[in-house]
């Protein structure tokens, strides 16, 4: 039997050449063409039982498996509807009270959402209100506080120009009359203008500084009845000094003081003067006094114009009780 030189020492050589001469004999029968040929056929039967069991390939969804939107006041099947913006629930239009304007603008919350934020709305307010009755008791409180403040600060400006002045708490203002009504009382200051008439007392009290005093007493409209015969004239001027003395002097009490009688002006005359007197007093809140009833004929001097010395005495006597002070000197408790 023939053969190649290379076979022969496959079979007779080596145990590898006898190997290798084995793989080359046997590799018509164990190659790649039988395994090619075994990946074939399982392919073929894997396909004839998926055939024979019915299965599909890629069946794709079902219409069980499509998702089912129900509306949320009926429970029946949504086929078109809308959604509310906060709860994320979807309603028909029709049972949700879907109005076409509200989805054209692009945002709708159901009734449910509506009441929840009018009721936070409801306890925010209530809330608010709470807090708005808080600030008004301490606003209240504080306005106390500062009234208390400003009652001491009154107090503590009054006593400083108390001390400013000499201890004056009474001050007199007006004409010749009232010169020497302060002699024997050192509570009383005065402040003398000889000849003055109402209008030119009230432009001096804009110009100077009184200080504060607890009682300023305003004795003035004598010399206005050589003026004028007209007594609404005076009674307008006097108003407007105790105006202008209200403003001047914004914590002191205020005492407006009668014309006194005089030899050249009748009783009658002098009588009706002080009768308006006293309507401007009440009328502006001021405390009105008769020095009439106070001073006698023997308290003139012989000109009968003016007061002497125990005139002087009786009027600022009346002044020093107007002022609220006893025999002594010292302040009454009012």
């Amino acid at each position: 039997m023939g053969c190649y030189l290379e076979d022969y020492r496959a079979r007779v050589g080596t145990w590898a050449g006898r190997t290798s001469w084995r793989s080359v004999r046997g590799g018509d029968r164990f190659g790649h063409g039988s395994c090619l040929g075994n990946t074939i056929l399982c392919a073929a039967a894997l396909a004839v039982l998926l055939i024979i069991s019915g299965v599909e390939q890629n069946p794709g969804p079902g219409s069980e498996n499509i998702l089912q939107v129900l509306c949320n006041v009926c429970d029946r099947n949504l086929k078109s509807g809308t959604q509310c913006d906060t709860c994320g629930r979807w309603f028909h239009n029709s049972c949700g009270n879907v109005k076409a304007h509200m989805v054209e603008s692009g945002r709708w919350c159901c009734d449910r959402c509506r009441w929840d934020r009018l009721r936070q709305l409801e306890e925010k307010l209530e809330n608010a209100l709470h807090q708005i009755e808080d600030l008004k008791r301490q606003n209240k409180r504080l306005e106390e506080q500062l009234r208390g403040a400003a009652a001491g600060c009154e107090v503590s400006g009054r006593d400083t120009a108390q001390k400013l002045q000499g201890g004056a708490e009474c001050l007199v203002l007006g004409d010749s009359i009232i010169r020497d009504v302060g002699t024997d009382h050192g509570n009383i200051k005065v402040e003398c203008f000889p000849g003055i008439r109402t209008e030119q007392l009230q432009r001096v009290m804009e110009n100077r500084n009184f200080g504060n005093p607890d009682t300023v007493i305003i004795h003035v409209g004598t010399n206005d009845l050589r003026r004028t015969a007209n007594l609404d004239y005076v009674m307008g001027d006097v108003y407007a000094l105790v105006q202008k003395a209200r403003t001047k002097f914004p914590i002191s009490k205020l005492v407006l003081s009668g014309v006194l009688r005089r030899r050249d002006v009748s009783w009658r005359r002098i009588g009706a003067l002080n009768d308006r007197y006293d309507w401007v007093a009440r009328t502006t809140g001021v405390t009105f006094v008769d020095p009439n009833s106070w001073i006698d004929d023997r308290d003139f001097s012989r000109d009968r114009l003016h007061i002497n010395r125990g005139g002087a005495k009786r009027l600022g006597k009346l002044y020093h009780r107007v002022c609220g002070f006893d025999g002594g000197g010292q302040k009454l408790n009012e």
